[in-house]
């Protein structure tokens, strides 16, 4: 089983990888790729000669912001049998892990319910609402 578990260090995030974890217990074979995605938003080509914005999810500045939230989530985790990979992207969150999902084949993403947006009277996170809405594999949101 290829599982994807999109993370942004929030509350929900670590949640949701405290769960994946108990589930992929259950399956030696498993793999999990942790993906940070550094946002920008959709019109980011709108910065280009204004902001020098990061073109990868190697690029040091995005790897400054990524190592401590993956090692948070890789904390929340445990203890798992599955493979677990870390995975920094550059883009806008939601469409980066549909793509991500999509090129893996992932059998299964998993999100928070609500992230780091400003906007927690949304009941359903931006983000995971894009992601649910858009996956081609079942997507599990965890409150």
């Amino acid at each position: 089983m290829r599982c994807i578990l999109g993370t942004d260090g929030s509350p929900a995030s670590l949640k949701a990888a405290q769960w994946i974890a108990r589930y992929l217990n259950f399956n030696e074979a498993s793999e999990l790729f942790l993906v940070y995605v550094f946002p920008l938003p959709a019109d980011a080509s709108a910065y280009e000669g204004i902001f020098d914005v990061p073109a990868s999810g190697n690029d040091p500045r995005v790897q400054k912001v990524a190592a401590p939230v993956l090692a948070r989530t890789r904390e929340a985790l445990g203890a798992t049998k599955a493979r677990v990979h870390d995975v920094s992207l550059v883009g806008v969150p939601a469409e980066s892990i549909v793509q991500f999902a999509a090129e893996m084949r992932a059998d299964l993403v998993v999100v928070g319910s609500r992230g780091r947006s400003p906007h927690r009277e949304i009941l359903l996170g931006s983000v995971s609402g894009a992601v649910a809405n858009r996956a081609r594999c079942p997507v599990l949101v965890v409150r």
